[in-house]
């Protein structure tokens, strides 16, 4: 009787050889020997031993027993939410089919808790076992490099790596960082799309016609912002200044220049020159520098307004309106656009209201009709209610108007005609030259005195 063990330790084969000389075949015991001689004892298969005991198979290799393979632990993956590959920038295909060429998508913004990057744990494997009884260790796998990179963490289950504060995301080749400021190395143009961004933006070189950039923080510009866009949550730096475009500034605004511009800044604004331009400013405006003029346009301001030269030679038509905040103005312009169409949707619906209200009390409404009561009241009572709270809100920003009191003109060189002054409801045409003035309300009269 011959023992064969594969390699592996995984098979034991018995081969048979048989009886000479009268000898008789072997028994049940005499194969177990042979098998406990090589050492043979996971999974034999008895039935299979005890049929060879019985009806012997001579000069063949039966298997007899089976080991079990280790299985390997598998390798940790990382799955990518953000996009690795900046190179391969695609414009953007909107949901109707038409394709946005200035969103190329070059800002990948996350926010905080947001999943970056989804990690498979590496497996340890099972463990083997040989015919002999020999344990077989599996291969670990092996975990994924580690891609958390500043400002992300992983999940406590090593599952995913988050992002620990909001910004936008990059990979650079080894690691996943998030920064609250984001470079752009060259002016904002068709190579990198318009930009929006969670955090901070610098752009070293200009902003070119047409193109948008947004930050929910601050925004600074190093070149000339040209028939743009600029979005800021914070502040806006503006070092060369800006020509034609429009600005939106929940902080403060400081610009070389103002040029033919649309402005809306809740906070300060500073800058050396502003032509054409209309302005509205929550706080103090102040033109300073070699120039320091204000010619053209308009501008709204909530406090202060400070420039060394108003108008021009020309008399330039030119108006100041001073001590209104254009933000509650904002406000007060679309509730007085919101109370008529109010009025006049209750009016319509008032009529409709009451006829079913009779025919209701006089037991002659159908079901159908009693479901469109129902409705116009809602509609009804909601828009009363819209009514109340808008004229209340009305009274209380014409309120605080009165309350607030009024700011200063200084110019510390020259009012041309041409300038118009608004100090809340008064005018102050200007139809002289005026030098080194300030311009102030004292006693329900617009008041001149010296600006230093």
């Amino acid at each position: 009787i011959n023992v064969y063990i594969t390699d592996n330790g995984l098979e034991a084969y018995l081969n048979i050889k048989p009886p000479g000389n009268g000898g008789a075949p072997p028994t049940l015991e005499a194969l177990k020997k042979a098998l406990e001689s090589q050492g043979v004892s996971y999974n034999i298969n008895m039935e299979k031993l005890n049929e060879l005991a019985k009806e012997p198979i001579y000069n063949n290799n039966i298997l007899i027993a089976s080991g079990l393979a280790p299985v390997h632990g598998t390798d940790g993956t990382a799955t990518f939410l953000i996009n690795t590959e900046k190179k391969n920038l695609k414009p953007k295909v909107k949901e109707d089919g038409t394709v946005d060429y200035r969103d190329l998508g070059l800002v990948e913004n996350v926010k905080q808790g947001q999943v970056l990057c989804k990690i498979t744990l590496p497996t340890e494997g099972t463990a083997g076992i040989t015919v002999q009884g020999k344990v077989l260790l599996p291969k670990k796998g092996r975990k994924v490099p580690s891609y958390a990179g500043k400002n992300t963490e992983f999940s406590k289950d090593g599952t995913a790596i988050l992002a620990k504060i909001d910004g936008h995301a990059e990979f650079d080749g080894y690691k996943i960082n998030v920064t609250d400021t984001f470079y752009i190395d060259g002016n904002v143009d068709n190579s990198t799309g318009n930009i929006k961004v969670s955090g901070n933006l610098i752009v070293h070189g200009m902003v070119l016609p047409g193109f948008i950039i947004e930050s929910d923080k601050n925004i600074n510009v190093d070149g000339v912002v040209d028939t743009a866009t600029i979005k800021a949550g914070g502040n806006i730096k503006l070092q060369s200044g800006i020509i034609g475009s429009d600005i939106y500034c929940s902080g403060d605004l400081e610009s070389k220049f103002i040029q033919n511009c649309n402005v809306f800044v809740k906070g300060n604004i500073k800058a050396g020159n502003i032509l054409n331009s209309n302005v509205k400013c929550g706080k103090n405006l102040k033109v300073e520098g070699r120039i320091a003029r204000i010619i053209g346009g308009s501008c709204i301001v909530g406090e202060n307004i400070e420039a060394h030269t108003i108008g021009s030679v020309s008399y330039v038509k030119t108006r100041l309106e001073l001590g209104t905040d254009p933000i509650i103005i904002e406000r007060q312009q679309e509730l007085l656009a919101q109370v008529p169409e109010l009025e006049k949707q209750i009016k319509n619906l008032d009529p409709i209201v009451t006829l079913l209200s009779q025919l209701e009390a006089r037991g002659r409404l159908t079901p159908e009709k009693k479901q469109v009561l129902d409705s116009i009241r809602i509609k009804y009572d909601t828009n009363k209610k819209l009514l109340e709270e808008a004229r209340k809100e009305l009274a209380d920003i014409a309120q605080l108007i009165r309350n607030k009191g009024y700011g200063r003109i200084i110019c510390t060189g020259t009012i041309y005609p041409g300038t118009t002054i608004v100090i809340g409801k008064l005018n102050l045409p200007v139809t002289s030259v005026l030098s080194n003035t300030s311009i102030y309300y004292k006693d329900g009269q617009i008041c001149q005195g010296f600006a230093r």
